[in-house]
């Protein structure tokens, strides 16, 4: 049984027992982890027992099973490198980042490395401090998409190809991949209404794009998951989303 080092970010915690924890950790080399951290809520005369915290950044040590993936990996060691403690000074912050974490563990595979995730996820957070919340998060969500592959195309038709930046009427599809135009759009069942200033801000031509593109990528998200995120309606709330995009 040999033992992993590696950076993580703690995505889910669930307390297992009065001593331990169950978390999911985005680590950088070696992908989502779910590990069981025996004993460490466990207080001593001069440390609380509060165990890891959500949305903690740390160096962990971790055992590997090979040939048996699919069983919680024990933790043996943690080390705090940044609780990105801004993020418990308001709640657009800390939504945001919830929401960034319950959507990342959803849509990474256990044990599918991605650093380059990983790292737009740790600026993200940093980001939080000093961004507003929602062209943080937006920016955050588009990378995502961009790493796992389903990053919507929005300057061609996906069902003919014709370019849509022209268009003053268009409509997007998740289920499709992108943006759909007028003479398409009747032959597809899921869709939506798309601005056209949304379609040019995410015509895969800027890595950062701004709050306004929020609702669009809430939507994309829910239909990739099959269900929204347990923090979009907190989140829109806080970002004062009534609108779609």
């Amino acid at each position: 049984m040999a033992l992993v080092k590696d950076s993580a970010i703690v995505l889910r915690r669930l307390d297992f027992s009065e001593t331990s924890q169950v978390l999911a950790v985005f680590t950088r080399e070696h992908g989502q982890q779910r590990v069981i951290a025996k004993g460490v809520k466990r207080g001593t005369r001069t440390r609380a027992g509060i165990g890891i915290d959500l949305l903690e950044k740390g160096d962990i040590v971790f055992t590997a099973r090979p040939g048996k993936e699919d069983r919680l990996a024990t933790l043996t060691e943690w080390r705090q490198r940044d609780g990105y403690r801004h993020l418990r000074d308001d709640l657009a912050r800390m939504y945001a980042a919830e929401y960034a974490a319950d959507v990342s563990v959803q849509l990474t595979e256990a044990h599918d490395p991605h650093p380059g995730l990983f790292d737009a996820l740790d600026s993200f957070l940093l980001a939080l401090h000093t961004h507003e919340a929602a062209d943080a998060l937006s920016t955050y969500l588009w990378q995502l998409l961009r790493e796992i592959g389903l990053r919507p195309q929005m300057d061609e038709c996906v069902s003919c190809g014709n370019s849509t930046l022209e268009l003053s009427v268009l409509f997007f599809s998740s289920h499709q991949g992108g943006a759909i135009c007028p003479a398409c759009e009747p032959r597809v069942a899921e869709k939506r209404r798309l601005s056209k200033e949304t379609a040019i801000l995410l015509d895969g031509s800027h890595e950062n794009v701004p709050g306004s593109v929020f609702p669009l990528l809430d939507y994309h998200l829910r239909e990739t998951m099959g269900r929204p995120s347990k923090l979009s309606s907190l989140v829109r709330r806080a970002f004062g989303v009534r609108h779609r995009a």
